[in-house]
Formats: C-alpha cells, sequence, structure tokens
C-alpha cells in the first residue's frame, strides 16, 4: 500500500478569517450537525503481483463436514487510476471530492432520501429515529456525469468524474480440499464507480434488533472474470486463460435491500453462529411469519394496507441489473473493448426486480 493519504473534512464548514466570537441561544438552535465528509486524495493500494513482494490475506476457521479447516487467500490487491491495464501500471487515484464526499452521518430519519429509477428522491427511512448511515458520493437527480463511459442506458447523474473513477482487482484461492484442491477466482475491473450506495442502520423497538437498509451501486465499463492464475498449471497460454474467461463489458447494477419504512432489513445472529438476512413483507406487522400470518395477515384492499402496500410499490427502490455485453472464452482486443470469439451471450438485463420476502442464512460447509 503506498500514498494513502486520506483527507478528512467537515462538512458544512467555511473557511473564514475572523475572530471567534461567542453565538446566542437562538443562533446555537439554527445549528444542525451535518456529519463528516472524507475524501480519498491521491489513494494507490498495490498488493503485489509478484510471487516474491506478494501480500496474502488468509481467512481460516471456515471448516467443511470433517471439522477441516478450508482457508481462502486474498491475494494480488489492486486499488488506482484508470487505464492500469489489470493492475501493471499503477497510479494513484483521488476518489470523491469535498462537494460529493463519502459521508458518515447521524441523521433523522426523515431527512434521509433515497433516489428511485425515475430520477425522484423519496424518503424511504421511518420518521422520528436516529440513523447511522455510511454513503458513497451521491448521485443527482439530474445533470451530473457518465456512470458508465460510452454507455447511455447506465444514466449521466453521478457524481464521480472519470477521473474519480478507479481500477480494481483482487484473486481468491479457495482450498476446497485441504492440502489438495485449490479453486481459483481472479476479478479485473475497469472504471469503476459506486456512487449512490449507501448503508443505513438503527434500532427497532418493536422487533427489539438491528435493522437497516442499504443500496449496493456498481458501474464498470469492463469486468473480468478469470477461474485461474495466469501462469500456473493449464493457464499459461492465451487461449487456455480466455476458455477460463467471463466478460462483462458496459454493466451496472442497483442492488435495493430494504425500505426502511416498511420492509427494513433485518439483521441477526442465531443461537449456532449463523447470520441471518431478512426481508420481510412489508404490509405484514413486525414480528408476523409471512408463512402463517394469521391475526397479523393485512388486508391489502382498503386501510393501512392498502396504504403502506401502494407506499412500498410506489416508492421503494428496486434492483436493476444491466450487462451491455456478456462473453464466455473469448479475447478482449484491448481496455474497455467488447471481446471476441468465444460464445457471446449479448445483452442481458433484469430490471423493477422487489422483494416481496426473502431471508438468506449461513452454513457450514
Amino acid at each position: 500500500m503506498r500514498n494513502l493519504l486520506p483527507l478528512l473534512g467537515l462538512l458544512g464548514i467555511a473557511s473564514v478569517q475572523a475572530e471567534m466570537v461567542a453565538m446566542e441561544d437562538g443562533e446555537l438552535s439554527a445549528v444542525q450537525g451535518a456529519g463528516i465528509g472524507i475524501v480519498l486524495e491521491q489513494v494507490l493500494m498495490d498488493a503485489g503481483q509478484n510471487t516474491a513482494n506478494q501480500a496474502t490475506i488468509t481467512i481460516n476457521d471456515i471448516t467443511n463436514a470433517s471439522g477441516q479447516n478450508v482457508p481462502i487467500s486474498v491475494k494480488e490487491f489492486y486499488l488506482g487510476a484508470t487505464g492500469s491495464n489489470k493492475g501493471a501500471i499503477l497510479n494513484p487515484v483521488t476518489i470523491g471530492r469535498l462537494n460529493y464526499p463519502f459521508k458518515l452521518n447521524l441523521a433523522k430519519g426523515e431527512e434521509l432520501r433515497s433516489l428511485r429509477d425515475d430520477g425522484q428522491f423519496v424518503q424511504s427511512t421511518p420518521s422520528n429515529l436516529a440513523v447511522l448511515e455510511f454513503a458513497f458520493p451521491e448521485r443527482l437527480a439530474a445533470g451530473g456525469n457518465a456512470c458508465v463511459s460510452g454507455f447511455a442506458a447506465a444514466g449521466s447523474n453521478c457524481s464521480s468524474r472519470a477521473a474519480e473513477k478507479v481500477d480494481m482487482g483482487v484473486r481468491f484461492d479457495f482450498n476446497v480440499v485441504p492440502g489438495g484442491r485449490t479453486d481459483i477466482i481472479n476479478v479485473d475491473i475497469t472504471e469503476l464507480a459506486m456512487d449512490g450506495s449507501y448503508l443505513r442502520l438503527w434500532g427497532d423497538g418493536a422487533r427489539a434488533q438491528l435493522v437497516g437498509e442499504a443500496r449496493l451501486n456498481i458501474f464498470a465499463k469492463t469486468i473480468d472474470i478469470m477461474s485461474c492464475a495466469a501462469g500456473t498449471t493449464n493457464c499459461t497460454s492465451a487461449a487456455e486463460q480466455a476458455a477460463r474467461s467471463i466478460y462483462l463489458t458496459n454493466a451496472y447494477a442497483n442492488v435495493s435491500l430494504g425500505y426502511g419504512k416498511t420492509q427494513p432489513l433485518l439483521l441477526d445472529v442465531i443461537s449456532n453462529g449463523q447470520f441471518v438476512l431478512e426481508l420481510s413483507n412489508p404490509v405484514l406487522a413486525a414480528g408476523v411469519n409471512p408463512l402463517s400470518p394469521g391475526a397479523g395477515a393485512v388486508d391489502t384492499r382498503s386501510g393501512v394496507g392498502k396504504t403502506r402496500a401502494e407506499d412500498f410499490y410506489a416508492n421503494a427502490p428496486r434492483t436493476n441489473i444491466v450487462v451491455d455485453s456478456l462473453n464466455f472464452g473469448g479475447t478482449r482486443p484491448g481496455a474497455g473493448q467488447v471481446p471476441t470469439g468465444g460464445y457471446d451471450f449479448g445483452s442481458n438485463e433484469i430490471r423493477g426486480l422487489s422483494f416481496n420476502y426473502l431471508k438468506a442464512t449461513s452454513h457450514d460447509l
């Protein structure tokens, strides 16, 4: 890791040249904390692709059915300015700027907004509670910059400029059979931006647990995924590497988990140590089992149930996944270009996806 110089600035503070003076109560009452803004200035991360100097993080204590440790090694991580040629030519990059920084907020629920697909900002978090928010640089209702260069379908409402996007890559080695087989996933991304992504957390009294909502936005010119490490057995020639590669060109994803007012994301850990993520039915009362609602069932044709359903379907952010070009086994002629050869699946889209109910639980191998 080189030249990681974070610049921290408090939002809403102007530079003045004047003597500090005491403020009256009336003046103090009008001052609101706006959180902390963070800009990553001239950041460069290079874990090293040279084996002699390679930095590796090993994740242990994941066991299989026999109780054997199944370690995951994280290698060859890099992050820098665009044009890196898969990490071979790395230069520093500044991510975010003072107008549109990363934000760490503690705000009232009614003050926070989410961007719908139609470009309108709506309130998604419940009112009258404190919400802890970590947010990436914003997406804008109008104007801004191309989210994916040369791909109009991704929109032009990202605050990040071309020079603030990054190239990033990482390799994962999975020792599926301890002392034996190792599976590899190698990922390289160019012109990555994550504008509009956020995580919001708060406590829910009725459920007596931590809840939240999340938005994960990924905009990328290219994403290359290879199931081997270059230079290793069966991964030496260009043809061998191409046969094990998937290429995404002009791709973006807006993944929405939770609509805080009626369908917060439930975060829990059960007694055996497994994690649980759940999105409950948005029209049922807190704690009601959607598979057997009983007295908790809500009539969506009238009253509170109808109001909740109409609000959810009109305003809850949706999930969209769009890949302009998806190719298996081809060869990418150059940075940002569409691959040739292999099998071309063309354009693939999922738009307007919402979850009426979702429950995901981790399990031991």
